[in-house]
């Protein structure tokens, strides 16, 4: 596999590129990306029923990535041994003209600064609806970002809250 640059492929227009999944290498590589998000994001609901609010963050965290990182993939029809995404790699790749969606990064960005935090962040307590709002978010989130790369909805990302509408 070539190694590719970051910063090339994050500034062509998203609305340029056709997407092309005749190549089933990309295309599994994508759901590959969609199912982590979604393991992430059920075990981030499981983590919150026990009260483990940090590592729920951590996993919310894990999970929008994850399914930037299928963004990327499909945006760029292109594989990489490993997609390090930076914040400012997120907002390139997500904030679009077709979608601004720059609360998505800015709440993106909140969250991943809390679980790097020096300051120990997670030495603070956090409320259930706290989590519970956090959680809802993320989950948004991934549907949105599950709709830019899967045209099928039966091969979207599944929200969380569709079995347990109590949540919301």
């Amino acid at each position: 596999m070539k190694n590719y640059s970051l910063s090339n492929h994050l500034h062509s227009d998203p609305d340029s590129i056709q997407p092309n999944h005749s190549d089933p290498n990309i295309l599994n590589c994508m759901m590959d990306f969609q199912k982590l998000a979604q393991y992430q994001i059920k075990l981030a609901q499981i983590m919150r029923n026990y009260h483990q609010f940090h590592n729920c963050l951590i996993l919310c965290d894990r999970a929008m990535f994850s399914l930037a990182k299928a963004v990327y993939v499909h945006r760029n029809q292109i594989i990489l041994s490993s997609i390090n995404l930076s914040i400012t790699d997120v907002l390139r790749l997500i904030h679009t003209d077709a979608e601004p969606s720059l609360d998505m990064v800015l709440f993106m960005g909140t969250v991943h600064y809390l679980i790097s935090a020096e300051d120990n962040a997670h030495n603070k307590p956090m409320k259930l609806e706290e989590v519970d709002r956090l959680l809802f978010r993320t989950d948004h989130i991934l549907i949105c970002l599950s709709r830019r790369i899967v045209a099928d909805p039966a091969e979207r990302y599944q929200s969380i809250f569709k079995e347990n509408q109590s949540m919301k």
